[in-house]
């Protein structure tokens, strides 16, 4: 494995907040389960409790104890099955479990199983699935280099995953699982 992969993992299962590439820009992250960490983002981004984040994952597996399966329509399902891995996010119903910390204080979460290596790799030895969310002050523009990351966050996130975003130039496509609508083409 990859030597700056395995330490990204190592700071995030330490409970570390890291910067790491996705498909498009680079992301805060931490393991989802973790609140202090999940805290911090949100203090490190000046985010808003209520808006919720996007969790990344590697399998669909890592993220069905999340998910309340038997409200998700059929066409959404098979829709999940055929965009997962992708470049795709859902926002589905959430089981009572999930802390409305993920979820901005909605009944729903929004999930992406990611095809990109850097962000796959990084999520196999992980239990849990993790935070992604734009590396930026709320409102901002994302930060599109590493030279730029470090000087603004430098100090305060735990480690950067000084690897290539895949490439991609838009966000990701949101996708509501339960009305079926497109909240943010991607």
């Amino acid at each position: 494995m990859d030597l700056d992969i395995k330490k990204a993992i190592q700071v995030l299962t330490e409970g570390g907040v890291i910067i790491c590439p996705t498909e498009g820009i680079y992301g805060f992250s931490c393991i989802a389960n973790n609140l202090d960490a999940v805290k911090r983002i949100i203090e490190i981004k000046k985010r808003d409790n209520n808006k919720g984040l996007i969790l990344v994952s590697d399998s669909i597996e890592k993220v069905k104890n999340l998910i309340d399966i038997d409200k998700i329509p059929k066409k959404s399902l098979d829709l999940m099955h055929e965009l997962w891995p992708g470049h795709h996010t859902f926002v589905v119903p959430c089981n009572s479990n999930v802390d409305p910390l993920l979820t901005g204080n909605r009944n729903t979460i929004a999930i992406r199983i990611s095809n990109f290596h850097v962000l796959s790799s990084l999520c196999k030895d992980l239990p849990y699935p993790i935070v992604s969310t734009s590396a930026n002050i709320s409102g901002h523009d994302p930060l599109t280099t590493i030279d730029m990351l470090e000087k603004e966050f430098g100090d305060v996130v735990d480690y950067i995953l000084k690897k290539n975003c895949q490439g991609l130039k838009k966000s990701s496509t949101i996708h509501d699982a339960l009305t079926g609508q497109i909240l943010r083409k991607g």
